[in-house]
């Protein structure tokens, strides 16, 4: 068996059938000889006890403070079960790595891959000089001594990868003692290194980085941390202002925390206004304004996003000529057959003479044809300065979205790339941007980290434009950083107000604009037999009604499931779901179901993965390896630094669609344009994407939508007023018009997060 087992490799290892009946605790040690990962981040480790017998251990990612590597030794402790395939293997209820013992050593140094180098010849070469005196020799870092044998490098290598190793294994061995996870020993490892040992003894709740308050209060209450601790009281401050934070607050009202920091303290009887002035007095909470609390790191942000800004306000824009814009303005409009309005024209006028700048607008105003105007004039300024400076500016377009980068790319005919990437070159890959401009699209979705992350890597030089729609949903993450440029009267701003997008025929633009100012609306009603006319229109639902009729009206809209291969028609009529919610019938989970179930019927199914060729797929994680760049010729380009290969990249929130099978698994074409292979392990990165979050399509537009409407914690009107807008022709809205009007005239929770950033403008 244990032969067979270790045979046996790849693809079969790499998933776990359910096991049979438990058995009574075992613990091995064992010198792993392989490794095999599931797509859920469980790992099958096979490897050599002290008897040098071969086991299989099953360690699920949650039992193991990080990823086993061949050649290390790991203590697996649990109950044996029988695999239906591979016999006896042990289910790990606790698996932590060791410092390697014995002959064990020899597999470590030829297989782990910190010890560059060092094949099995060497590895043998040390142990039959130095035998078990090895790890006296590695221990006293005596490299002179093994340098005699492997070299100077190879010894350094092998000391100093040793080192490392027992530093960890103290941490993981230390924390598992004091109560913590595996996976949270394994990054707070990453995060503190050897520090963290001490940084936790001399302060409990520095765990609640890593871990919730409420495991980290009762470790260190059990420990004998007095309910009274200042540590505790300042702590539980901090958390509160933490809960705050992940609500979309960069500060908090003093009565709003009070509150909160009563209920983590419990059963503490005191006043937490002692609490919150104990906080205060440490420096680890400040006080921006009376009354208002907010953590340092928010402050520190906002501050640094408030300068930023700050400084780039009365700055021109070198080389500006009124004459060769106006010129530029009337080559786009002969380009686009229309002439820009007014305010667009004002808004090219202001973002090529001005360091920093706001253009709003609601949905369709024109925003994007404006930047491609800005972007003409800003490339022929460009052209007249001199070389020496041309060669140091460009101007860049930069949204959140995967379909926002394609619409705006398209639209303004040059390249443009999410923020992720942006950041990702930037910060990973050594970019340098030393002057010209960055034009953030739908920068309502930004929250104040994003934009002092980016802006911290950006020079003052660097010209900054931020277009956006105040009246969407805001962004994901905390802040408001735009909806505050908008209203601070000392940046440059235009709004735009006539709507370009949508033909005022379907009535999307009179419905929207009624949305966005809170006034009720009143629908036509939907129509199965023409289910495409341009329009926005009421299918009436009960809440028992929703799921069953949004479906029905995606049938009206796409007609009967496509024959084998023949799923472009479909895609090409571009109906998308948008949902407020996750679960429940209307959610996009149980929607999705239903339309790929129905609507992938007849076409080739992709292995197992609950997938076919033709289905809409929705990428949840950037992934910098997908999508290689090709040159002119078809052939991949590489980094000429690294011989690295340059990837596109597939991004958070991209649309795809499976187009045919692969010997990996299957080809994926994004809506953006990138393309590649996907394969079993990436299915935990993806989800069907026939229905999304509105959220998730916040930046993109799609021919016809469809809303179910249903009532949820975050649901307001500017998520109603982002989804219909996402609409070019059709929109349907599925529910009762009692609470969509009910939404509608109701104030949006979603504006009213508490920040305390202010730009003070000269």
């Amino acid at each position: 068996m244990a032969g067979a087992n270790q045979r046996r490799g790849g693809a079969e290892e790499q998933t776990f059938p359910v096991l049979g009946e438990r058995s009574e605790q075992s613990s091995w040690e064992l010198s792993i000889t392989s490794v095999h990962a599931s797509r859920f981040g469980d790992h099958v480790i096979i490897g050599r006890d002290e008897t040098e017998q071969l086991r299989r251990a099953l360690v699920l990612s949650k039992r193991s403070p990080r990823d086993p590597a061949v050649g290390e030794t790991w203590r697996v402790t649990g109950s044996i079960q029988l695999h239906p395939e591979y016999g006896p293997q042990l289910h790990a209820e606790v698996a932590l790595p060791l410092v390697t013992k014995g002959r064990a050593i020899i597999r470590h140094l030829a297989s782990d891959k910190r010890f560059v180098g060092i094949g099995w010849a060497t590895a043998e070469r040390v142990w039959e000089r130095f035998g078990e005196t090895i790890y006296d020799i590695i221990r006293d870092r005596d490299l002179k001594a093994l340098a005699e044998v492997v070299g100077a490098d190879r010894a350094i290598a092998i000391v100093d990868g040793f080192g490392m190793l027992a530093e960890e294994v103290e941490i993981f061995r230390w924390l598992d003692r004091y109560g913590v996870s595996p996976r949270v020993a394994g990054a707070a490892a990453r995060v503190w290194g050897l520090g963290a040992i001490e940084r936790i003894k001399a302060d409990p709740f520095t765990m609640t980085l890593l871990e919730p308050w409420k495991d980290v209060d009762a470790r260190a209450l059990r420990l004998g941390v007095a309910l009274d601790d200042p540590r505790r009281l300042t702590a539980a401050v901090e958390e509160a202002l933490a809960i705050r934070f992940r609500a979309g607050n960069m500060a908090s009202p003093s009565p709003v925390l009070k509150p909160l920091v009563k209920r983590l303290l419990a059963p503490w009887p005191g006043d937490p206004v002692a609490a919150i002035d104990l906080a205060l007095a440490t420096g680890r909470v400040v006080s921006p304004s009376p009354d208002l609390l907010q953590s340092r790191a928010c402050r520190f942000m906002e501050e640094e996003v408030a300068r930023q800004i700050g400084e780039r306000i009365g700055r021109e824009v070198p080389g500006f000529d009124g004459k060769l814009v106006v010129e530029v303005m009337a080559k786009v409009e002969a380009e686009i057959g229309y002439t820009l309005t007014d305010a667009q024209r004002e808004a090219v006028f202001m973002a090529t003479t001005c360091g920093v700048c706001v253009i709003s607008g609601g949905a369709g105003t024109g925003k994007t044809t404006v930047v491609r105007a800005i972007l003409a004039a800003l490339e022929a300024i460009r052209e007249g300065l001199p070389g020496s400076q041309r060669h140091n500016v460009e101007h860049l377009q930069v949204a959140l979205a995967g379909r926002a980068v394609r619409k705006i790319s398209e639209a303004t005919g040059r390249p443009a790339c999410t923020l992720s990437r942006l950041m990702h070159d930037i910060e990973d890959a050594g970019r340098k941007i030393r002057g010209g401009t960055v034009i953030f699209d739908e920068a309502s979705m930004l929250d104040t980290p994003s934009i002092y992350r980016v802006l911290a890597q950006l020079p003052p030089e660097v010209n900054l434009i931020f277009i956006g729609d105040p009246g969407q949903l805001p962004p994901i993450g905390p802040g408001l950083p735009f909806h505050t440029m908008v209203r601070t009267q000392g940046i440059p701003s235009v709004t735009l107000e006539i709507v370009h997008r949508q033909d005022d025929a379907t009535g999307i633009p009179a419905v929207a604009s009624a949305v966005r100012h809170g006034k009720p609306v009143n629908l036509r009603r939907f129509d199965p037999n023409v289910a495409r006319s341009p329009g926005v229109y009421l299918f009436p639902a009960s809440k028992e009604e929703i799921a069953t009729k949004a479906l029905a009206a995606f049938r009206a809209m796409c007609g009967p499931a496509p024959a084998n291969g023949k799923t472009s028609a479909l895609h090409e009529l571009d109906v998308q779901m948008l949902t407020q919610v996750k679960n429940g019938p209307a959610g996009s989970k149980d929607l999705n179901r239903a339309i790929e179930a129905e609507y992938m019927a007849r076409q080739p199914k992709i292995e197992d993965w609950g997938l076919s060729v033709g289905s809409r797929i929705m990428w949840l994680r950037n992934d910098y390896s997908k999508a290689p760049r090709l040159d002119a010729a078809g052939n991949p380009q590489a980094d000429t630094a690294t011989g690295e290969p340059i990837c596109s990249g597939f991004m958070n929130g991209s649309l795809g669609v499976l187009k045919k099978p692969h010997p990996k698994g299957a080809w994926v074409r994004f809506d953006d344009g990138a393309e590649d292979a996907i394969t079993a392990a990436d299915l935990e990165k993806l989800t069907h994407g026939w229905a999304i979050s509105v959220h998730k399509a916040q930046g993109s537009a799609f021919r016809r939508v469809i809303i179910p409407f249903v009532r949820s914690r975050l649901l307001d009107r500017t998520m109603l007023y982002t989804a219909i807008t996402r609409g070019i022709e059709t929109v349907v809205l599925v529910g009762d018009i009692d609470l969509i009007n009910e939404i509608v005239t109701s104030a949006p929770r979603s504006l009213s997060r508490e920040t305390a950033l202010r730009f003070e403008l000269e």
